[in-house]
């Protein structure tokens, strides 16, 4: 028996040893490298983490590859992993694979997640059942778990697992089988994805002993990617981040370093002490500049900038910007050259000019300058050389510069005027808020070939387009999962896509050839890999697109979108001829001689305020300031507002980049909209309406641009008219501002309801950006009102209507003396449970009041109000409890009361503060046996927002009652708004 045991021992080793031999010889990788190289985990890959062995291996029923991740019980080295954002979306899942034959008594944390708003959730291993545990702040856990205590995954096989969130729906499956399906409440998740875009960590705690493999997260079945968060990228963001260099200064006469040079590649700000203790008196340097859009020199509140169109600009802060001219009036100063520039303050004029005779100057508030330091090329933008500073007649010489940025920049093109008709032969960057290259063709060319080079490291983008003037025809290009796709539309009736087998996001340089043979056979050529497709006709280009989708495509075609790119471009060819002038590219430091590609931001998810929502403005403290993509252009904007002003801004547009902006504004009553450019304050009046609009009644502007025609459209209620020949108008725009303007000086402030703004076709207000007293904004009987304000403010309260639905509370008769019951009675559904809550918003006028009450047998549960302060009353039998919220009523303002109960605590929140309270009372519920009574003895008020939770259940009063007008009664002491479907009054 001994001897049989030995030779199976025996046989079984070689038979171990051959399996690994082949295995080492046909599919292992060894890898000495840090395992935080690895950037990407791609689907299917193997991975044993630690002991630094990556393998490709095949799972014995299948030849589909599969990730795994290993870990032994000694490793406590965590990974974290990030996936793709994209914006909400209702179904989402993750999932993956377990094996493990680890047994112990202690929970096991195999991997936990972190997403939004508090959202984190932890997949546990306890006595051989995997849970998964979500929570949110401080709201109840939810979790999944399996069916029965027999269900373990401790058994050494393969288990894999999923969980799907479909709206407010979580589901758990584990081995292809349904093991839980919870319901989430309504307060625990609000438009926030939970795994796209969260940050997952395997094995946080290190005592997982086992195998992972094929994490996935999914959009709607779309696998996102999955990324090892690298520290070595961090290291190397941080390296590219930009930083501002301090020089330290001394004057010399001598020949030392007088020259700063802004490189494309290496120009971050250098900030430069002044050496000289005295007031400002001149101020003199030479320049080369390249650049524009971009600060030469800042210093206190004056800068010299180079704006939009390449003119060298004077600005000071709260004064009008001036342009500096040279000796050619006309002719812009970033075109390689060097000029001369001087300021000079006398008494309180300072002056500055290139040519003496064009002088240029601007009153400052003192007469006494001093200047502690400045700052040369400020925020990166600039790009050239400066010489000699000379301060007060001193030359300022710098010390502690490279050797790169003592040298002065050269270019190796001509900057030329906007007008000039020559093309770009350098690299175009592509940024993350980059404009696209639009280039409009002055006249439609028959389509032979298209051709350019590009790079990228992003697996999804647009490339650009390509359109003929109808918009019949036209091309796409994309980078869609890695591969480049060619999509051809023609006349809506045939859609051609063609694709290669290569993956193109790997920072290298591809070229596109798009090539038409015999006018009959479309060529598409990557890197030389050529496919070819028919084509039913010829067609003319008029426009071509780079970098985003063409506007009016996207517009058109809501199927057709796509990521801006991210990356760079070179050698834009039609017909063979370079198409891409600087007009064209709207910053001239994004031309460049090497590609620097930086990633794509992680985004974040966005939770806007719904359109219909309405709320006021009455001051400038309530002016709304909203950033917008840079890179989209405007064509579609919407707002509805009620007023009685006669004059003030209603809305403005703005380009920070430009300087240029749309504003809406009223005049004698009467709409306006009109181009201005901040920088040498000129407007064009685009639009003026016959007809007022601050008759107090509702009023829907519309403006759309009709960019395949470069119109306008201004809609006005049922009123409409186009604007033609806008052609040269700038509508890119980064700044919307509601109800007035910052930028633009204004003598009357607007006031008036907004609502139902939309910019191309998207809600624009983020929560919590209106404030809080403003919401719900109605106009009546020629005043303004929102929820903050009653209309009259007398016995019985008249309230302003308010578009969610609110309940009014007057004194009634029908009330006992003695009787602590109220004029509203609620037959709620909610069960009792270990975490119970009450939310109420009230204004009112009661000093003594009961605003709440429910009871259960002997024990009866009140929200009082005594000589202005609110309570919680909970009497049991004889003794009575009294818990006080931490505030006073006030007859002016809304307030928000908040009770949570847990098992042995009590936090009331009055407004922003909260009491905690611990209890020792037996067993009680705030909702008593559920028929709960609002609008007790003396409260005369306004009630809204009245939630009730308990646990994971979730009951809003008015909306329930809403639908289901059986579960209230109510006296004719309770009114309702008049702007909601409510029930009809009842009588007991």
């Amino acid at each position: 028996m001994g001897f049989t045991q030995r030779i199976l021992n025996i046989i079984s080793i070689l038979i171990i040893m051959e399996s690994y031999l082949c295995q080492d010889e046909s599919y292992s990788i060894i890898v000495n490298d840090d395992i935080n190289a690895i950037n990407e985990l791609p689907i299917n890959r193997t991975l044993t983490v630690d002991d630094t062995r990556i393998e490709d291996t095949f799972n014995s029923n299948s030849s589909t590859q599969e990730t795994i991740i290993e870990n032994s019980s000694t490793i406590n080295t965590r990974k974290k992993y990030v996936t793709d954002e994209e914006n909400y979306t209702s179904v989402e899942s993750i999932t993956f694979s377990i094996r493990t034959n680890q047994q112990t008594s202690k929970a096991i944390t195999v991997l936990i997640g972190f997403a939004y708003e508090n959202i984190s959730y932890a997949f546990h291993i306890e006595k051989g059942k995997l849970n998964i545990i979500f929570s949110q702040g401080e709201l109840s856990y939810v979790t999944l778990t399996t069916k029965n205590d027999t269900e373990l995954i401790t058994d050494g096989q393969w288990h894999p697992l999923n969980v799907e969130r479909s709206n407010l729906k979580l589901k758990f499956t584990l081995d292809n089988i349904e093991q839980s399906n919870v319901e989430l409440p309504d307060g625990w998740l609000a438009k926030r994805n939970v795994f796209i875009g969260a940050e997952l960590i395997t094995v946080p705690d290190g005592n997982f002993s086992g195998n992972i493999r094929d994490i996935s997260i999914t959009n709607a079945g779309r696998p996102l990617n999955l990324r090892i968060e690298d520290n070595s990228d961090e290291r190397l963001e941080q390296s590219q981040t930009t930083t501002t260099t301090a020089i330290s200064s001394v004057v010399n006469q001598s020949e030392s370093l007088r020259t700063i040079g802004f490189h494309p590649n290496d120009n971050n700000p250098i900030i430069f002490p002044s050496p000289i203790k005295a007031f400002f008196k001149t101020l003199s340097f030479s320049f080369r500049a390249y650049s524009n859009l971009s600060t030469i020199i800042r210093f206190d509140e004056i800068s010299l900038n180079i704006d939009v169109d390449g003119y060298l600009t004077l600005f000071i802060q709260d004064r009008q910007v001036q342009r500096i001219f040279s000796y050619e009036e006309r002719k812009p100063i970033n075109d390689g050259k060097f000029y001369f520039v001087e300021l000079q303050l006398n008494d309180q004029t300072l002056e500055a000019w290139i040519d003496k005779n064009k002088k240029i100057s601007i009153e400052l508030s003192s007469s006494f300058l001093f200047i502690e330091k400045f700052l040369f090329g400020l925020n990166n933008r600039f790009i050239g050389c400066i010489e000699n500073v000379t301060y007060n007649n001193e030359i300022l010489i710098l010390e502690g510069l490279s050797s790169n940025r003592q040298q002065c920049f050269s270019n190796n093109i001509i900057i030329k005027s906007i007008g000039d008709s020559s093309h770009i032969d350098r690299i175009i960057s592509f940024k993350e808020n980059d404009r696209p290259l639009i280039v409009i063709l002055d006249n439609p060319e028959e389509f032979h070939m298209f051709s350019l080079l590009f790079y990228t490291q992003e697996a999804n983008s647009i490339i650009g387009s390509l359109a003929d003037e109808t918009y019949e025809n036209f091309m796409i290009l994309t980078v869609k999962n890695e591969y480049l796709y060619l999509t051809y539309y023609n006349k809506g009736e045939k859609i051609i896509e063609i694709t290669t087998n290569s993956s193109v996001n790997d920072n290298n340089e591809h070229k596109i050839v798009i090539k038409l043979i015999h006018q009959t056979d479309l060529l598409f050529e990557l890197d030389g890999n050529i496919i070819m497709e028919n084509m039913t006709e010829m067609f003319y280009i008029s426009t071509v697109y780079i970098g985003k989708l063409d506007s009016y495509v996207k517009e058109q075609f809501s199927n057709v979108d796509g990521a801006h790119f991210i990356g760079c471009i070179e050698n834009v060819m039609l017909n063979k001829q370079s198409i891409v002038k600087l007009e064209h590219v709207n910053q001239l430091d994004r031309l460049i001689n090497t590609c620097r590609i930086i990633e794509r931001k992680r985004t974040k998810i966005i939770s806007y305020i719904s359109p219909d929502v309405s709320f006021s403005v009455r001051d400038p403290q309530d002016i709304i300031e909203i950033q917008i993509s840079p890179n989209e252009e405007f064509y579609h904007c919407q707002i509805s507002f009620r007023t009685p002003s006669s004059n003030g801004i209603i809305a403005s547009i703005y380009s920070n980049v430009d300087h240029r902006d749309l504003i809406l504004f009223l005049k004698d009553g009467k709409f306006h909209l009109t181009y201005d450019s901040t920088d040498n304050e000129s407007s064009q009046l685009i639009f003026r309406d016959n007809e007022t609009t601050n008759d107090g009644q509702q009023h829907y502007i519309l403006i759309s641009h009709q960019i395949s025609t470069k119109n306008l459209s201004i809609q006005i209620d049922n009123r409409s008219i186009i604007i033609s020949n806008l052609s040269s108008l700038s509508l890119f725009f980064d700044v919307i501002t509601i109800g007035g303007s910052y930028r633009v000086m204004s003598i009357n402030q607007f006031v008036g309801c907004f609502a139902n703004i939309t910019y191309n076709h998207r809600p624009l207000l983020l929560e919590d950006m209106v404030k809080s007293d403003r919401y719900d904004c109605i106009y009546e009987q020629d005043s303004i009102c929102d929820r903050q304000v009653p209309c009259i403010n007398i016995q019985p309260l008249q309230f302003c209507g308010q578009p969610d639905c609110s309940l009014v509370c007057t004194s009634s008769s029908l009330i006992n003396a003695d009787d602590n019951k109220g004029s509203l009675q609620y037959s709620a559904h909610i069960e009792s449970g270990v975490y119970e809550q009450i939310h109420l918003m009230i204004f009112t006028i009661s000093a003594n009041a009961i605003l709440f009450s429910s009871t259960n047998g002997t024990i009866q549960v009140s929200i009082i109000i005594q000589n202005y302060y609110p309570r919680l009353i909970i009497r049991t039998g004889g003794i009575i409890y009294t818990y006080d919220f931490p505030g006073r009523v006030r007859g002016d303002k809304w307030h928000v009361l908040q009770c949570q109960k847990t098992i042995n605590t009590i936090d009331l929140t009055f407004d922003d503060e909260t009491r905690h309270y611990t209890y020792l009372i037996e067993y009680f519920s705030l909702f008593g046996d559920k028929k709960i009574y609002l609008c007790g003895k003396n409260f005369i008020g306004y009630v809204q927002d009245i939630i009730f939770m308990a646990d994971n259940h979730h009951e809003n009063l008015i909306h329930n009652s809403i639908r289901n007008p059986e579960l209230i009664d109510y006296d004719y002491s309770v009114t309702w708004n008049n702007r909601a479907d409510v029930p009809e009054r009842k009588l007991y």
